[in-house]
């Protein structure tokens, strides 16, 4: 009896393959790498020692705040620019995690948008947001193309379900 056993990289290129296969199934094609930029940028920022979404009492209020300082984490933001611009498109849809649009309004091959992804632990760990779908529509707001940004738990970052690197 032979048992397979994955590997990371097994498990890997599975996920790829999933990917892929999921975009494909899509009508809307995917906009030619050489059409559009994506940068990502990353800062240091501190993270909010109090949650307001925690409850504290007062014998536990001060030492709950020291141990979550925690000090400057990396923090992302994702720079895209649009090299080339089809004269039908005229519009940009940006979706997060496959249906919460955070953005749609006209848009120019001059414009660079920078998104704000947050930090990256919370990318990983799936607290924030990990898919962004960018569409580009015409002025009735029909899909030409899109670029699909995809953050793998492990950090490994996709366009268009092709490896770009890792946080």
């Amino acid at each position: 009896m032979q048992v397979w056993v994955g590997t990371e990289i097994d498990a890997m290129k599975y996920t790829c393959l999933v990917l892929v296969l999921f975009f494909l199934q899509d009508d809307v094609p995917f906009k030619p790498l050489d059409e559009f930029e994506i940068k990502l940028n990353f800062e240091f920022k501190d993270r909010p020692r109090v949650s307001p979404n925690r409850v504290y009492t007062d014998r536990t209020a001060g030492e709950n705040e020291r141990s979550q300082g925690t000090g400057p984490l990396p923090y992302l933001y994702l720079n895209l620019r649009v090299l080339k611009q089809k004269p039908e498109e005229v519009r940009i849809r940006i979706s997060i995690n496959g249906n919460k649009t955070v953005l749609n309004k006209k848009f120019d091959a001059n414009t660079v948008l920078k998104l704000d992804l947050g930090f990256t632990d919370d990318i990983k760990d799936r607290v924030g947001p990990y898919e962004y779908n960018i569409f580009f529509l015409t002025k009735d707001k029909d899909s030409v193309s899109k670029v699909i940004v995809y953050f793998d738990e492990d950090g490994t970052y996709f366009v268009n379900g092709q490896l770009r690197g890792k946080l």
